[in-house]
Order: C-alpha cells, then structure tokens, then sequence
C-alpha cells in the first residue's frame, strides 16, 4: 500500500507564510544589529569626548590645588604652579591614580631648557613627569607660571613660563 500525502492550497499557503515570516523576522533582526552598531559607535565617540573634556576641566584645576599651588605670604598667584611641591610629587606612587589620569606633565616653555627633572638637575631641566601610564593619550594643555625658591644670598622666588598637559583615558 502506497502512501499518497496530497498538499491542499491552504497548506502551501500556510507555509509561505511561515516562511515570509522568517524573513521578516532576520530583515528586522539585521537592521537592530545595524542600529545598534551603530549607536555603539556614537556611544564610544561620546566616551572619549566626555574623558577629554575631563581632562580640560582637570588641567584648569590643577594649577589651583593644593597639591601644586604657589603660596607665599609675600606673593599671590592663581594660576603658579609651586615646583618645589611637584618635584616632591614626582616620586610619590600613591597619587598615580588621585587624578585618574593617563599623563601629567609640566614643561617650561621659557626659558627654554631641555630633558627630565630630576633633583640632580632640578631648576635647570625641562619637563617634569609626574603620571605616565601610557603611550596613547590625547593631552590638553593650559600655560602657567612655574616658581620656585631659589637659595642666592637672601633667596627669592623666581617664576617661568610653563605648560601642564594632562591626557585622560583612552577607549
């Protein structure tokens, strides 16, 4: 005895539709995909303008901390960055993470001198290093003054033209 399976029309219909379905759901599936894409794209975009605006705002602030401020009952300044209190920081491993911040340096612009500061060369060197996580960074900048105390006869304090770049985190 011979099976014989006949299809109607209404069951041809029916998985013509199942099937018209299908790939509807994978065409709305691919498009989600798409979007989400990307949307993750402009998230990571916004995550890294977000961390350099960071980093701006940051450096604006550092030159007023007390961390780095210049005070002095003799001399005010707002924007003096104390580099006797930076070369003191340089060696200090646990404000590698205070900031949260990939790099932090500060350069002298002016007068112009050359290489890292150490305290075997300090004042006569140019750029002190105080953070360097990494070598992908974005810095922002700001100019300050830079001073110090310099121990000739009575001593004074002399200031110099600056830089301070911090870079924040990368994606």
């Amino acid at each position: 005895m011979i099976c014989s399976v006949k299809y109607s029309k209404a069951q041809m219909k029916i998985q013509e539709m199942a099937f018209v379905l299908v790939a509807i759901m994978i065409f709305f599936a691919l498009v989600a995909m798409i979007y989400f894409s990307i949307s993750m794209n402009s998230l990571k975009q916004s995550a890294v303008d977000l961390r350099a605006q960071d980093a701006i705002e940051t450096v604006r602030k550092l030159s007023s901390a007390p961390e780095f401020a210049f005070t002095s009952s003799s001399r005010s300044c707002a924007s003096c960055i104390d580099l006797d209190k930076v070369m003191a920081l340089r060696n200090r491993t646990d404000y590698q993470n205070f900031w949260n911040l990939e790099r932090l340096v500060i350069e002298k612009v002016f007068p112009e001198d050359s290489g890292e500061c150490t305290p075997a060369t300090f004042p006569g060197c140019g750029k002190i290093t105080l953070i360097d996580k990494s070598t992908k960074y974005t810095s922002q900048r700001a100019y300050v003054s830079l001073c110090y105390w310099v121990n000739y006869k009575e001593g004074y304090v002399k200031c110099e033209l600056g830089v301070i770049s911090a870079a924040g985190k990368q994606i």
